[in-house]
């Protein structure tokens, strides 16, 4: 067993070489990792969570292996599995064992509170939907939403007066946590109602299984005589003919019998193209109200509200530098602060600004600090020309040179913010000289074979990290 440790802890410390992991990396995936048995052609791995196994499995186990073959002069297959899983199976089958002895002579009521109590002894208590959630006392007000969620609110406490309800704005600012709130707001204050919420996608996927089992029938019933009809995503909508034709005449009936439709898309009516007029004539007839990027105190207040339904505690500084840097969707917010409570969970390491900065990496790769990004571009092409960064900053105006201070030129435009007079200054040059190295590159894009080709795959490299 000693032998198998010393192995384990060469192993980790081979991968943190091999993958030049950062610490925040090494700690997410490898530290836990241990071999538990070593035969002539195999080796057996545990870690601790269903998570991990399955992130070492699928990204990491080519180089596992090749690392431990390094390490013990031969090759073995790996096999990876996890205490979390293996913990689960053994009490699962505990439960069923028991299962086996209930007698079968229940009724439909005590079979379901039988399956609860299976769950509640498989460590899943029973819940609600996540759909059930959403509700509007959990949505997040600000400036940016205020209006919307008032009108849907409204929409929801009394249906077929804001009628047609058109929600637009980009992915991830909250109109599906509208859509669900208006529904469970219905499903608890007018029970009576029959309540129809469903995906763009999975509407036409109905219609045409409709089709297919010549059932349209049944499927232009159940449509029309809804109370309530929720539609998301509705742009996909566009240029599906049979699709639109069938939405037009369902929502003609639902409107003329005064029922609510509530509709969200990622853009405005007009954008959605092509749409036949008649059915841009009923969106553009809804209440529209648009939900835009939340502000700067919206995605401070939304940091905090989901680290403290999470039970973790982000300082204030970090909390402001997770608002700075994600400034336009709060999806990515949400799903930077789980990942901090899931590396949490596992390290039980203080937060850190570094922690935040991988995560928010992974989150959303292309979103990179300009200083970081600048020097990774600066790095990147000074190794493909073979020249060093002093040069590409300098006065030097050899070809080599100067052709890897104009890729440097254009990716900074490209992947920044940066005005041209910023550009500049990085290079001691003024605008002018900026533009024109941009120009070349341009120009290069047109006239050689693969530049662009060769140019799009180090800016890949580049946002890649």
């Amino acid at each position: 067993m000693d032998e198998l440790l010393g192995i384990s802890m060469a192993l980790k410390e081979l991968l943190r070489e091999k993958t030049d992991s950062t610490q925040t990396t090494f700690d997410l995936w490898f530290s836990e990792l241990n071999i538990t048995m070593l035969t002539e052609d195999r080796a057996v791995i545990s870690t601790s969570t269903k998570l991990r196994k399955n992130i070492l499995s699928t990204r990491f186990k080519k180089v596992i292996e090749e690392c431990l073959a390094e390490i013990i002069g031969f090759e073995v297959s790996v096999d990876i599995y996890s205490l979390e899983e293996k913990e689960q199976a053994e009490k699962e089958q505990t439960v069923s064992d028991e299962v086996e002895i209930l007698s079968n002579r229940q009724t439909d009521e005590e079979k379901k509170k039988e399956r609860d109590i299976i769950d509640e002894l498989k460590g899943k208590p029973t819940k609600k939907s996540i759909l059930e959630e959403y509700t509007f006392e959990n949505f997040i007000e600000g400036d940016s939403n205020k209006f919307a969620k008032t009108v849907c609110y409204a929409a929801a406490k009394y249906p077929g007066e804001q009628n047609p309800l058109f929600i637009h704005g980009h992915s991830g600012l909250g109109k599906t946590h509208l859509l669900y709130s208006i529904m469970n707001y219905m499903k608890k204050n007018h029970p009576s109602l029959k309540i129809i919420y469903r995906t763009c996608e999975s509407f036409m996927n109905e219609l045409i299984d409709s089709i297919k089992t010549n059932t349209t029938s049944h499927f232009k019933e159940k449509y029309r005589s809804a109370d309530a009809l929720l539609i998301d995503d509705i742009q996909f909508i566009s240029g599906k003919e049979s699709t639109q034709i069938e939405f037009f005449h369902t929502f003609s009936a639902l409107y003329e019998s005064e029922k609510q439709i509530i509709m969200t898309s990622d853009r405005p009516p007009k954008e959605i193209v092509p749409l036949t007029e008649r059915l841009r004539t009923r969106f553009e007839g809804s209440v529209i109200v648009e939900v835009l990027p939340p502000s700067f105190e919206l995605r401070t207040a939304i940091i905090r509200k989901k680290a403290d339904d999470m039970g973790i505690t982000i300082e204030n500084d970090l909390v402001n530098y997770i608002a700075e840097r994600l400034n336009n969707n709060i999806r990515q917010i949400e799903g930077v602060i789980k990942k901090i409570y899931a590396l949490y969970s596992l390290t039980e390491k203080r937060i850190t600004k570094d922690m935040v900065e991988d995560i928010i990496t992974i989150v959303d790769p292309g979103n990179i600090p300009n200083d970081i990004l600048i020097d990774r571009i600066l790095a990147a092409v000074s190794k493909r020309h073979g020249v060093s960064i002093e040069d590409v900053k300098s006065k030097k105006k050899t070809d080599n040179i100067a052709n890897a201070r104009h890729l440097s030129i254009y990716i900074i435009k490209k992947l920044t913010d940066l005005s041209l007079m910023d550009i500049g200054k990085i290079f001691n040059r003024d605008h002018s000289t900026v533009h024109s190295s941009i120009s070349k590159v341009e120009t290069n894009i047109k006239t050689k074979n693969n530049y662009e080709r060769d140019l799009n795959d180090l800016i890949k490299e580049i946002k890649g990290g």
